[in-house]
């Protein structure tokens, strides 16, 4: 039973746990989003506030006139022109003296009494057309110039596009939001988060997102939670298989790597017009004595995490190179030999040796030996990870970027390497349809890929669209079950033989 309850209390603790760190990252970039969106209501209300500012310099002005038609007149232009005012009212010992509007009317109920703030909110019923307004107040000498803001430029001015985050603006104990009227509160709420204007005396005050939301989660990051639900179950397994048996799996990994178990699987690579074949990509699998055949999928993580995945490199290179020489009177001139070399092996000091070796070995040195780069594993590119490519590339090795656009910075990799060919990944080929929406981001890596001189290799190629697609792109490289499928030596050799005139152009 022991045996049992481990593994699920592992894959549970380690869904947990993942779940935890995902949850953070999620909350704290909601975080940082809503205070962004506060800061920016910030930057929209204080357009508004400089507005009145700068009305109230105008009505200051007149303040030391008189109130004829042609200050009122002046007033009323400049509220007008000023896209988010409303009126300008000029007060002298508590009574208006001078309004924007015709017949110095004012749209304030009780204006005579109102609080002597800079900034005021005014409640619907404070207007007379029922309508919230924020009120910017100055007082000069006998004279208090009142500049109104419409409720609706004050709600644009909050309108911030975040899910689940709602803004209002929050002056002295009142606030005003997206929707309803002036609310009155005595402190903020323990649910709210408050950001203070430093220009004016106001704040803009917004809901803070949950600690944690099962929906947002879900809707957020569902395909990264089904994976951790997969690796978990997976770490579970393994648990499970280890302490049901002797051998851990890196253990019947090793002793495979060193018995020659892992050989390498050929997928060939065919010109897509001519259906000449160019070359072929090295894949790993498992001949397992009781297993049969086991796809990498399940022993390559293993391999990376153990630290195996270097010397299962260097028994395929040697494996390969022994194969080449076998049928080396077969092979066309240039055909192309690409082994898929893990970040972790490209950064190890002998890398360079084992590779000038592994082309030393070949019979043949007009083959073009490629060392495919994968996007899916981070390779830190410093100055001795370019040291070593070029040292290669001076000494006859291509250089391919595999997985283009599914991981990680391939465009990086394009400007600080010297990249030969980038292989698109068959997540891209596969979307190519009749449709003519369905090639437009695969339209945008070819364009790419010919400013920058670079080769193409297309990978996963399956049907007659997607072959006519990249052969009126002219794209020389494919690859994929349309052709062939990964397959061992011996058929290799078949494959060979029956295109036996087959040549690279």
């Amino acid at each position: 039973m022991r045996n049992f309850l481990i593994p699920i209390a592992v894959a549970i603790s380690m869904f947990v746990l993942g779940v935890f760190i995902l949850n953070t990252q999620l909350w704290y970039s909601a975080q940082t989003d809503s205070l962004a969106g506060a800061k920016y209501a910030i930057k929209n209300m204080n357009i508004i506030l400089d507005e009145a500012h700068l009305a109230t310099r105008t009505a200051i002005n007149i303040a030391k006139n008189r109130c004829s038609l042609e200050e009122q007149y002046q007033l009323g232009t400049e509220a007008a022109l000023l896209p988010h005012l409303r009126t300008i009212v000029i007060l002298r010992h508590g009574k208006v003296w001078c309004s924007s509007l015709p017949g110095n009317r004012v749209l304030l109920v009780n204006v005579d009494s109102l609080p002597d703030s800079q900034l005021l909110l005014v409640p619907a019923r404070g207007t007379v057309n029922n309508l919230p307004v924020l009120l910017y107040q100055t007082n000069v000498a006998d004279n208090r110039i009142v500049v109104t803001m419409s409720d609706r430029h004050i709600r644009d001015a909050l309108d911030i596009p975040l899910e689940g985050i709602s803004y209002s603006l929050k002056v002295g104990n009142s606030a005003l939001g997206r929707s309803g009227d002036v609310t009155t509160e005595n402190e903020t709420l323990s649910h709210f988060r408050l950001v203070d204007a430093q220009n004016y005396p106001y704040s803009i005050q917004y809901t803070a997102p949950p600690v944690f939301s099962l929906p947002k989660l879900i809707y957020r990051a569902g395909g990264i939670l089904l994976f951790l639900l997969l690796i978990s179950c997976l770490a579970g397994y393994l648990l499970a298989k280890y302490l049901n048996k002797n051998t851990l799996p890196e253990e019947a990994l090793r002793w495979a790597i060193s018995k020659g178990e892992v050989i390498p699987f050929y997928q060939p690579i065919v010109n897509g017009k001519e259906g000449t074949l160019r070359g072929v990509e090295v894949l790993a699998r498992w001949k397992h004595p009781q297993a049969g055949y086991i796809s990498p999928a399940s022993f390559i993580p293993i391999a990376e995490k153990s630290g195996l995945i270097v010397p299962l490199t260097q028994s395929l290179m040697t494996q390969v190179a022994n194969d080449m020489n076998a049928i080396a009177s077969k092979l066309p001139e240039g055909f192309h030999v690409g082994i898929n070399y893990s970040a972790s092996h490209i950064a190890t000091p002998t890398f360079v040796e084992e590779c000038i070796n592994y082309k030393g070995s070949f019979c043949r040195q007009d083959l073009n030996l490629v060392i495919e780069v994968t996007e899916r594993e981070h390779l830190d590119v410093n100055e001795s990870i370019v040291q070593t490519l070029n040292v290669l590339h001076e000494n006859g090795f291509a250089i391919a970027l595999d997985d283009f656009g599914t991981g990680y910075s391939g465009l990086s990799y394009l400007h600080d390497l010297h990249i030969d060919y980038i292989k698109i990944d068959q997540s891209f080929v596969s979307r190519v349809t009749e449709h003519e929406d369905s090639t437009r981001i695969l339209d945008s890596v070819l364009d790419l890929a010919r400013k920058l001189n670079i080769s193409i290799v297309a990978e996963g190629v399956e049907t007659q669209e997607q072959l006519n697609y990249l052969n009126r792109n002219n794209i020389t490289f494919l690859q994929g079950y349309y052709f062939f499928k990964p397959v061992p030596f011996t058929e290799l050799i078949r494959i060979l033989l029956s295109k036996s005139k087959t040549k690279v152009i």
